[in-house]
Parts: structure tokens; C-alpha cells; sequence
């Protein structure tokens, strides 16, 4: 299976290796990955409260992509918070938009949130992305991962081991 990714939402220089490798415009999409700068929000709260908004937007689009299988919702802030900060709420907000889009679309799809505060290898966070991409769906469901959970792991593995 190869995955047919699309990289929209805000501009992260380590993104750009995927930004380079993406689908063209013109094809519908397997995989998309959303990304989110954090980095202006002035406090803990009011970056976790922007992640949660734009997760529960993605739900509409997420859904109307009929063959969407994986949806990685990648961000950042910046260092401007400790990292983890916000590992907690971008899994609860992958647990409710898994939910969200599954009801809606009546067939699974992968959730996954990553934060990759402070991680600077895009080459390996492209080949992890496009390595869970070309999974069935089902395989990650909805799962918040830090960046040091997948340098050394796949997204599978590294979601296994937080189920398990």
C-alpha cells in the first residue's frame, strides 16, 4: 500500500521533508497530516485550549475526505512550555475526534497526535509518518505521542506500548 499524504496547517521546519514528499494536490488523500504551531500562546491553558479548538475542527474535514485512513495532528510549541505540556489534552482530543469522525464515516481511522517540541530530525519523523501511513487503520486508533516515543520505536510500536 503506498499512502497518499497531504501536509496542511501551519509551517514547521520540521515538517518540511513531508511537506517536499506530499501527495499532489490533485489526489485524494490516505493519510493527512495537520499541523499546529503553538509557540505565540501565552500560557499552558490557552495552548491546550487552541489544540483542543483545532482538533475539533478537523473533524468536518477529516470527514468528508472519503479515503482518508490516518489523520496526525503534528505540533509544537516551541519551547515555550515545558515539553509534554500538552500531551494529555491532544490525547483526549484524538480520542474525541477519532470518535467524532468514526461515527460519522462508519470505518475506522487512525488519530494520531505528536508533539515534536525540540525535534529537529525531519527525515526520520517523515519515514515514521509515512511508515504508520501505509498501515491498515485500526492499527494506532487515537494515541498522543512525544517525539521521544518514535525516535527509537514506530508509531505502532510506541502506540502498542502505551495500550499495553
Amino acid at each position: 500500500m503506498t499512502a497518499e499524504i497531504i501536509v496542511r496547517g501551519d509551517q514547521l521546519p520540521v515538517l518540511v521533508p513531508l511537506a517536499v514528499a506530499q501527495a499532489a494536490g490533485s489526489v485524494l488523500p490516505t493519510a493527512m497530516v495537520w499541523s499546529v504551531d503553538l509557540a505565540a500562546e501565552s500560557s499552558r491553558r490557552s495552548a491546550q485550549k487552541r489544540l483542543r479548538r483545532i482538533c475539533a475542527e478537523l473533524g468536518d474535514y477529516a470527514a468528508a475526505q472519503p479515503r482518508l485512513n490516518h489523520l496526525f495532528v503534528v505540533y509544537t510549541h516551541g519551547g515555550a512550555l515545558r515539553e509534554g505540556t500538552c500531551l494529555s489534552t491532544a490525547g483526549q482530543a484524538a480520542t474525541r475526534l477519532h470518535a467524532t469522525i468514526e461515527r460519522s464515516r462508519g470505518r475506522s481511522l487512525d488519530v494520531i497526535a505528536l508533539d515534536v517540541t525540540g525535534w529537529e530530525d525531519g527525515e526520520l519523523l517523515r519515514d515514521r509518518i509515512i511508515e504508520a501511513a501505509e498501515t491498515p487503520a485500526g492499527t494506532a486508533a487515537e494515541i498522543a505521542l512525544g517525539w521521544h516515543d518514535i525516535t527509537q520505536d514506530s508509531i505502532r510500536v510506541a502506540a502498542a506500548k502505551q495500550y499495553y
